[in-house]
């Protein structure tokens, strides 16, 4: 897993001086996610797993997108917040974009 690529540009969803990525897994947690795909694009944090708590509680956020109590999906609403610079959108439907400002640097 340490090897695979979490996210690819969309550059359809590319805004006003914003480049887009998109998460391409669905295995793990949506916090889990996040916190991958941010750091593959804006690289690793000191304290790795406890930014996203600055930014949004990781376990109401998965709680948010969990199967419903009838063992449905959640296809409906979503969630934006900031994070290590980057705007994160989480769809209902499992999509989650990240919006990064066209002047950061990235290898991607």
């Amino acid at each position: 897993m340490k090897g695979e690529k979490l996210t690819e540009r969309a550059e359809k969803l590319d805004t006003d001086e914003r480049i887009t990525y998109r998460i391409t897994s669905d295995t793990d947690r949506v916090s889990t996610r996040v916190v991958r795909g941010v750091e593959e694009i804006v690289g690793t944090d000191d304290d790795r797993r406890t930014w996203l708590y600055d930014s949004v509680d990781p376990d109401a956020l998965d709680a948010l997108f969990s199967q419903k109590h009838s063992g449905g999906s959640r296809e409906n609403g979503k969630v934006v917040f900031t994070a290590r610079g980057c705007e994160v959108v989480v769809h209902g439907d499992g999509e989650i974009h990240i919006y990064v400002p066209e002047t950061h640097d990235s290898d991607q």
